[in-house]
């Protein structure tokens, strides 16, 4: 007779078909009787990490260290933990310490350049996925990574080369080609794929109030609720957040909701937005769709630099007219096209939208204009990003 899989391997298996929940609890039930046990500690920690409970991942896999200090594996996934919380400079050199262990170890060599990049050490970047390349090459992670540093050291020639290195590989087709797009390469897509999206923000998440705001000078939310407060906005009603991130809108539209919600792709920018204690329900997903099912709920809806990400704004006026009752109001930002077109993708990957379109669709969707101002909404490369503040009125 077969001996019975243990509680680790039965948790393996589960965990190797992506059913999460149950390999944790076999992996905790094997913790509860030995504590020290490396794998279980180990790969519970990476489930949490890929799980987004990075705190607990850490904490995990800093007891499986404890036990065998010299684990490449578990030194790799505590570097990407830590990256996860934005903790890079540490999680450079988790990856450093495992790359000590095995120094021909593509994944850590592409991981730690992921997080000099996020360092912006571009250069230092560059060589780490170059490395990675070279035991590898057929890599597409590594080969967008540097495109990416490519791109930052103004190669774009090279960047452009890469990513289509990347493209032919079959890997992330969609972002690949909204960034070539975004270089002049092919057409544009209506809207930035959600994943891009979503790995962007996740990425920035624990750094990127003071990223945008210290850096970019940003204050977009700030300006766009003071054009809100000029069209007498109701009081005490429903307030949705459309594209909220870390919640930079929460206190400006807090005194004005007697319900407020929060939407974003990324799970973690609105983790961050939950601990403000602001939000009465906060949602993950796509804004248009998070809209939908929610006839005459809303009294005011507000965008804050989220249609950067969306070029065809059909959808997202359709929800948005539903979703409001009459007399509801809709705030948004958009950077400024000048091109003569309806909207256009620029080589930072941010749509642009012209007023005249922005008048169509409010026309077409039964708003009417109540403001549209232009100011500079931030900045990039020092130079000011020309952008427009609109308010309209659901009829």
């Amino acid at each position: 007779m077969a001996a019975k899989p243990s509680d680790f391997d039965q948790g393996l298996a589960l965990h190797q078909q992506g059913r999460l929940a149950e390999a944790e609890q076999h992996y905790r039930r094997v913790l509860r009787t030995a504590p020290t046990h490396f794998d279980a500690l180990h790969l519970l920690g990476a489930l949490c990490g890929q799980t987004d409970r990075f705190d607990e991942a850490l904490t995990l896999l800093k007891r499986a260290l404890a036990q065998r200090p010299d684990s490449a594996p578990a030194l790799n996934n505590l570097g990407n933990t830590l990256g996860s919380l934005g903790r890079h400079q540490e999680a450079v050199q988790a990856f450093e310490r495992a790359l000590a262990v095995r120094p021909e170890d593509a994944k850590a060599l592409r991981n730690r350049g992921t997080s000099l990049r996020a360092l912006e050490r571009p250069v230092e970047a560059l060589a780490s996925f170059d490395a990675a390349l070279a035991l590898q090459p057929r890599y597409p992670e590594a080969l967008i990574g540097r495109a990416e540093c490519l791109l930052t050291l103004h190669r774009r020639g090279q960047a452009i080369e890469a990513f289509q290195q990347a493209l032919a590989l079959g890997k992330d087709v969609d972002q690949i080609q909204y960034a070539l797009a975004a270089l002049g390469v092919g057409s544009a897509p209506s809207a930035a794929p959600a994943g891009y999206v979503e790995a962007l923000f996740d990425m920035y998440a624990h750094n990127f109030d003071d990223h945008l705001v210290k850096t970019l000078g940003y204050r977009t939310p700030e300006l766009l609720c003071a054009e809100l407060q000029h069209a007498d906005p109701p009081r005490g009603g429903e307030v949705i957040d459309l594209g909220c991130g870390t919640g930079l809108c929460g206190p400006l539209l807090r005194p004005l909701a007697g319900r407020l919600t929060g939407v974003d792709l990324s799970g973690l920018m609105l983790a961050k937005a939950r601990e403000l204690d602001l939000y009465d329900e906060l949602v993950q997903g796509d804004i248009a769709a998070a809209l939908q099912g929610q006839a005459r709920r809303f009294d005011i809806a507000v965008a804050a630099d989220v249609f950067v990400y969306i070029g065809d704004l059909e959808a997202v006026f359709t929800a948005t007219a539903a979703a409001l009752r009459s007399g509801g109001l809709f705030a948004f930002s958009v950077e400024a096209c000048e091109d003569g077109s309806d909207f256009s993708l620029g080589a930072k990957r941010r749509y642009a939208h012209s007023l005249a379109y922005l008048q169509r669709l409010a026309a077409t969707h039964g708003f009417t204009p109540e403001s549209s101002t232009r100011c500079a909404i931030r900045k990039e490369s020092d130079e000011a990003v020309d952008g427009l503040l609109v308010v309209m009125r659901r009829v």
